[in-house]
């Protein structure tokens, strides 16, 4: 999907969220690090909306890496209780709505690696097409190593929830590249020298597995943010 397909996807359901009577300003913007007081302001501003996005992206992978190795948590953002995952899952809708595409990958990815942890591998195929449709293939792009990475993440869900024969062709894919079958096991993923640039995945048709057998799509995202934007709606009106 190109810059012009994603802003013509995104932007007129964005504004239709924003104008929703029922639309929890305060509560996205005190996850993005938004003074409450001036919630509605803020996120109807796209280029502060994005700034925040990006600043409280940065925290979650500091506060991210930090997990991972092991540290106890220092930051409220590591001490949130819907951190890691859930954080991380409102970061990804926010950055689709808001059309910070270069923020999608790194996030996306994390979040996918904590659904298979968890078992729930489709869920973790979801984020895997995520991270795979936000990086252009060919491009240079430095997320080049993240989307290789969600490519290797999706053998080890095939395996177990999948085809193994899809599974096989995918590795066999990745040795073609040069890409290790364990990349994604890498917090902060890096290509070999000898490495090839992303390419794109080996199926056009989608990832699976998805029980519809439909292609996830940025739009869908969007299924995901109205359930979000009610939960918090549901907690925004029992703190109130």
């Amino acid at each position: 999907m190109s810059d012009e397909q994603t802003s013509t996807a995104l932007s007129p359901t964005r504004n239709a969220a924003l104008a929703r009577p029922d639309f929890p300003f305060t509560r996205v913007a005190r996850r993005l690090g938004i003074d409450p007081a001036e919630a509605e302001v803020a996120l109807r501003d796209d280029d502060r909306a994005r700034a925040a996005i990006a600043r409280t992206v940065g925290e979650f992978l500091e506060a991210d890496d930090a997990r991972r190795a092991g540290r106890a948590p220092e930051t409220a953002m590591g001490l949130d209780p819907d951190f890691p995952t859930g954080v991380g899952m409102a970061l990804v809708g926010a950055a689709v709505l808001w059309e910070a595409r270069d923020l999608v990958p790194q996030v996306a990815l994390r979040v996918a690696k904590d659904h298979y942890e968890d078992g729930a591998d489709e869920l973790a195929a979801s984020y895997i097409a995520l991270v795979q449709e936000s990086v252009d293939p060919g491009a240079e792009s430095r997320d080049d190593a993240v989307a290789w990475a969600a490519q290797s993440l999706l053998v080890s869900v095939l395996q177990r929830s999948g085809d193994p024969a899809q599974a096989a062709e995918i590795a066999r894919d990745l040795a073609a590249h040069a890409i290790p079958i364990d990349l994604w096991r890498d917090v902060d993923p890096s290509l070999p020298d000898d490495s090839m640039s992303w390419h794109g995945g080996a199926f056009v048709g989608g990832i699976p597995p998805r029980r519809d057998e439909r292609s996830l799509s940025y739009e869908d995202v969007h299924d995901y943010m109205n359930t979000l934007l009610a939960d918090m709606r549901r907690e925004q009106e029992a703190e109130e």
